[in-house]
């Protein structure tokens, strides 16, 4: 008896790739990806964030989170063998200072980096952290509870994947219910308005034995436009609306 070959697919699976492809839409549009933004210091308070930071052995600034780690202003401690000063950002930083938040790519991962820019141009640090860490504590903070449950990678870009149900047999646009069509117009806007990059993609499958819904749905959006809580907020609930 003849061994199957490895990666060889049936004319029946082929046929429904090739199905599911042709159906796949996509809104996208491209420009050079953001990768830093200026927000003033009571963006953090709009973000939901209680942000301190500490003195790691007296010198480098590092993130601790007050309200997840049980930290207090004025703490000192140690852990991993190193000692710790809690401060808060916004008693440090005089009334109305602006802050530049950088994304990047280190160790194969999408890194935030906060900075104070004082009037003479000299850049402070203030905190590192991994992006995916900082959005997820955003998204909860915030209450977007479908950006929490889509999220998927975060680098330059954000990727968010949802999906309901078992994949079928794809529907053409014309078999789009209305629902999924407001998603495809309002994936448009979005880009178009308000992120001015983006890709949003949207297969749909039709509805179960019990009535509901099957798709599958990807987002891709520059991860600093995230930051703009219209942006997060927009795209949360469209995300929403889906199901």
């Amino acid at each position: 008896m003849a061994k199957k070959r490895r990666g060889h697919i049936s004319l029946e699976e082929l046929e429904k790739r090739h199905q599911r492809a042709l159906n796949t839409f996509v809104r996208e549009h491209w420009t050079d990806i953001p990768e830093e933004i200026e927000v003033k210091l009571r963006s953090l308070k709009a973000w939901g964030f209680d942000l301190i930071f500490g003195l790691r052995g007296g010198q480098e600034a590092v993130f601790v989170s007050e309200t997840e780690k049980g930290r207090q202003v004025g703490d000192v401690y140690e852990e991993g063998g190193e000692t710790y000063e809690v401060r808060e950002i916004l008693s440090e930083l005089p009334k109305g200072a602006k802050l530049l938040i950088r994304v990047g790519l280190e160790e194969r991962r999408g890194v935030i980096r906060a900075f104070y820019r004082d009037p003479n141009g000299v850049e402070t640090l203030l905190f590192t952290l991994p992006a995916a860490e900082l959005l997820l504590a955003y998204f909860k903070k915030r209450g977007f509870g479908k950006l929490l449950e889509a999220f998927h990678s975060s680098g330059l870009t954000t990727e968010f994947i949802q999906k309901r149900g078992e994949e079928g047999k794809a529907y053409p646009f014309e078999m789009l219910p209305n629902k999924m069509r407001r998603a495809l117009r309002e994936a448009r806007d979005i880009i178009r308005k308000r992120t001015e990059s983006g890709r949003f993609s949207l297969v749909y499958f039709g509805e179960n034995k019990d009535g509901d819904d099957r798709y599958f749905a990807t987002w891709l959006v520059p991860t600093i436009r995230l930051f703009d809580v219209d942006v997060a907020e927009r795209i949360d609930k469209m995300l929403a609306a889906m199901d």
